[in-house]
């Protein structure tokens, strides 16, 4: 899939009926975390992982899972929860290797392939339909994993009960492997629009900064097959101090901070935020 950057005008309308051009449900916020309309209109399947397929590969996967271990010193057994799990990846992976899986995503297109994906590999993984903030799990998990950006589906307040949760559900000396884009790079690399094209397909992201909330607002364009579909999205930017912010009052302490997924050390020019944390023993 290439990958370009460019200044464009914007994209007339398409003319015809909502089967034609796909769906965008425009939801009126009020520093609210991000309504679920818009997490499925940016992730329907055949449209996401279509663009995605080949950036998503089982190397990446085994290599990032390696990663986690490596960091997180698992033994290749215990039990781990995998939010807003996706499709699955991390999940079937993890549990190839032996662990104990749960994975948890608000979207039913997903967690329907992840089930198909396991089933097919002769995996028992337990998938959930749910939303994270209504999520409960008891005290029983060794590790749990928050990737790829997912925190900032979620505003302030959402995040920090998102964290009290994890604190619920993690044993005494459980981890948390989270990683976030880094709200204090966000803005030196934001780029007006970005187009990825796979043959005559096109996906086009049309991006915004807020400084004042934080946010950023993508209006993405899905075009497919002479189809096209559009999909506006926003979500919240942290950064370290943000995340210090969040694990107040729960028993997690923050152990170690990367700056990606190749061991390079974090500053405030680092485009990712990997922070390990374990509650207290």
């Amino acid at each position: 899939m290439r990958h370009t950057t460019m200044h464009l005008c914007p994209l007339p309308a398409k003319a015809g009926n909502a089967a034609d051009a796909g769906h965008s449900i425009q939801v009126k916020r009020k520093n609210m975390s991000t309504p679920k309309s818009e997490i499925e209109d940016v992730h329907r399947s055949e449209l996401y992982l279509y663009f995605y397929e080949s950036a998503l590969s089982e190397h990446r996967t085994n290599r990032e899972c390696d990663y986690i271990e490596r960091h997180c010193e698992l033994k290749g057994k215990g039990k781990i929860l995998d939010l807003a799990c996706g499709h699955g990846r991390h999940s079937i992976e993890f549990a190839k290797r032996g662990y104990s899986v749960e994975g948890v995503d608000i979207n039913k297109e997903f967690i329907q392939i992840a089930k198909n994906n396991s089933q097919e590999k002769g995996l028992k993984v337990k998938f959930v339909e749910e939303d994270i903030l209504e999520s409960e799990h008891e005290e029983d998990f060794d590790i749990v994993l928050f990737l790829f950006n997912s925190l900032g589906f979620f505003n302030r307040q959402d995040s920090e009960r998102i964290f009290k949760k994890i604190n619920q559900c993690l044993v005494e000396g459980g981890r948390v492997f989270l990683d976030i884009k880094n709200r204090d790079h966000i803005v030196n690399e934001l780029k007006p629009y970005e187009i990825y094209e796979k043959g005559e397909d096109l996906m086009i992201d049309r991006l915004s900064f807020n400084p004042i909330k934080g946010t950023t607002t993508n209006n993405r364009t899905y075009i497919k097959d002479g189809k096209r579909y559009e999909a506006s999205f926003t979500m919240y930017s942290y950064n370290y101090s943000d995340l210090e912010q969040f694990v107040q009052g729960t028993e997690l302490k923050i152990k170690k901070v990367l700056g990606g997924w190749k061991d390079e050390r974090f500053d405030s020019e680092s485009r990712r935020i990997v922070v390990i944390l374990e509650k207290k023993k």
